[in-house]
């Protein structure tokens, strides 16, 4: 997974967000119309389809928090490293000062 790819998901979900509850409300209310299911059965029905989406984006949200922890960490490592490098320069320069006077 890159950051792309994570933004791509985001709003993915976004657009998930606003249209399946939307079509899972309208498929409802047709089973409903068409006396195909008791109310109580759709109750259920609906239960059930919202907590399927819930664990998914759970499981999701838990998968991309994970990546941009991994991602800070890098960054923080790379963070270290180049100031470590910068340090080194710095007294690189103090030597090479100090030789000239």
């Amino acid at each position: 997974m890159n950051l792309e790819k994570l933004r791509l998901q985001v709003l993915w979900w976004n657009k998930a967000a606003i249209v399946t509850p939307i079509l899972v409300t309208g498929f409802l209310f047709l089973l409903y119309y068409a006396a195909i299911c008791p109310p109580d059965m759709l109750f259920l029905t609906a239960c059930a389809l919202y907590f399927m989406t819930a664990v998914i984006w759970w499981w999701w949200t838990m998968r991309g928090i994970a990546y941009l922890i991994n991602l800070m960490q890098q960054m923080n490592k790379d963070m270290l490293t180049a100031s470590n490098e910068l340090r080194g320069i710095r007294e690189e320069l103090k030597v090479d000062n100090s030789n000239d006077n």
